[in-house]
């Protein structure tokens, strides 16, 4: 039999082109305020450099005439000083490049200050009508959260986005340090309701049908038409869809967005908002146990993002603003793992919290009943003094995917609550057994077929497993001490509706 013929080696030709094509050096982008602020001390005197961004303000002398020039880049901007002539278009909210230097300042509030040389706008903007001016009273929130294309340039606002992101890769950190967990990504579009409690958007196509045809060729009668398509919602939560690539990689996390279509107009709730979830396979046999590996890596994965907000320059502006702050994280960073309680337990102590004050509670604390916000901050304010996590819930208030614990009285879940917000994080066990997990759908309402495939996972070599939800903008607002998540979020959605 002949020998096959050999391709050529492409290595000879790889490495020509390696050797003759050469990729050309990416562009550098400019400086940032803070960069060539922090560079500044370091640089020889007198060198020009640019800086660019938007006037905050503007403050003209006889002869000069200071401005406040930020970029977003670090909290508060920098002060600028221009010789007559050069600040003649200068306004409030304009965009513009300012080629100067860095020079020694002799006011009070900065040690450097910037010396304009040239002058290049941008973007111009009309001082009398700009939305956000810089005022000594401020700008009310509600009024801000109506010109949230413009919000960022406030330094809370800009100081908030800037902590979120880091504290995405904060938790991303975390998660890649711990063996075995892979971020993945879940749908947006879903058929299912995981809370089963009918609080969903349901997405409808707008794509008008097609025109139906006049006539079939090949019958006399007309075709049936087709069946409806199955209903789509958008997500309340990822955790199905993170149960379901669980059984086959174990350990699973997302941040993704949510979206629950309830009228609740409080601090605490919006209508599109980020949720941090996991889920774990394997877990131990014994129930207190894995709930409680459960609620090792939701307390590590806090203590994680505020050990690392705390470690951010925004952070000290952010406890500026708000009493009491620091000490609050610092609750969170403590050496004592996060104090344990049981449902029933805090009702005896609320209860007898409420004899005592008989005026403490709107709501009187009643054992089956859920725990209220003003139950909950008392707990966590009052009694613990810091968050705790509270297990073992009556089974008739939690969702049919719960594990009940034995007598079926109540179910291995937990709820994180931490001081002035109440409910951090949520999490449980999860059933598995396939006959209980059937019997718990149809106990709840919800129709067995459309939660087919998460039958499945039971079916076919299901695990021990359990996970939890944490809302993002509800980490955002504990950590910068903001008291209502619309401002810890870009664009916030809530009931009031948006015009984004």
């Amino acid at each position: 039999m002949p020998a096959r013929p050999c391709l050529p080696s492409l290595r000879p030709l790889a490495r020509q082109l390696h050797t003759t094509r050469s990729l050309p050096s990416p562009a550098a982008l400019p400086s940032l305020i803070s960069s060539s602020l922090a560079a500044s001390s370091s640089s020889a005197p007198e060198a020009t450099t640019s800086l660019s961004g938007w006037v905050r303000s503007c403050r003209r002398q006889k002869n000069v005439s200071f401005a406040v020039l930020s970029d977003g880049s670090q909290v508060g901007g920098v002060q600028l000083v221009l010789p007559k002539g050069l600040d003649e278009r200068l306004t409030v909210g304009c965009a513009a490049t300012f080629k100067g230097n860095w020079v020694d300042s002799k006011g009070k509030g900065q040690s450097k200050e910037f010396r304009v040389e040239e002058v290049e706008f941008v973007g111009e903007s009309d001082a009398e009508i700009y939305p956000i001016p810089n005022t000594r009273q401020g700008i009310p929130l509600p009024i801000l959260r109506k010109k949230a294309h413009l919000r960022p340039r406030m330094d809370a606002a800009a100081a908030m986005l800037r902590t979120r992101s880091e504290m995405s890769w904060a938790v991303g950190d975390y998660f890649r340090q711990r063996e075995g967990f892979v971020k993945v990504e879940t749908p947006i579009i879903t058929s299912s309701d995981c809370e089963g409690a009918g609080e969903v958007f349901r997405v409808a196509d707008a794509t008008p049908p097609p025109p139906s045809s006049a006539f079939n060729t090949f019958s006399t009668e007309s075709a049936p038409p087709p069946p409806p398509p199955p209903a789509r919602y958008l997500t309340v939560s990822s955790q199905l869809h993170l149960e379901a690539i669980a059984s086959s990689l174990p350990r699973v996390y997302c941040l993704s967005p949510c979206f629950r279509a309830e009228k609740s107009d409080t601090a605490r709730h919006l209508q599109e908002f980020w949720m941090l979830e996991a889920e774990v396979g394997f877990l131990d046999a014994d129930v207190p146990r894995a709930l409680e590996q459960v609620m090792g890596v939701a307390e590590a994965s806090v203590r994680a993002v505020a050990a690392h907000v705390r470690s951010m320059p925004e952070f000290d502006f952010f406890a500026r603003q708000s009493e009491g702050l620091d000490a609050r994280v610092a609750g969170l960073l403590g050496p004592e793992p996060y104090a344990r309680m049981t449902y029933t337990h805090a009702i005896d102590l609320l209860a007898a919290h409420s004899a005592a004050h008989p005026s403490a509670f709107v709501f009187p604390p009643t054992w089956g009943s859920g725990l209220q916000t003003e139950h909950e901050k008392w707990l966590a304010e009052e009694h613990v003094g810091g968050p705790v996590f509270v297990t073992d819930y009556p089974t008739p208030l939690k969702p049919f995917y719960m594990l009940p614990n034995a007598g079926e009285r109540t179910t291995a879940c937990f709820d994180l609550l931490v001081p002035l917000l109440g409910e951090l994080a949520g999490g449980s066990l999860r059933q598995h057994d396939p006959s209980a997990l059937l019997a718990s759908l149809t106990a709840h309402g919800l129709d067995p077929e459309a939660y087919e495939w998460y039958l499945d996972l039971r079916r076919y070599g299901t695990t021990r497993h359990g996970g939890f939800g944490l809302g993002w903008e509800r980490l955002v607002g504990l950590l910068t001490g903001e008291g209502n998540v619309r401002e810890c979020i870009a664009f916030p959605r809530a009931s009031e509706g948006s015009r984004f």
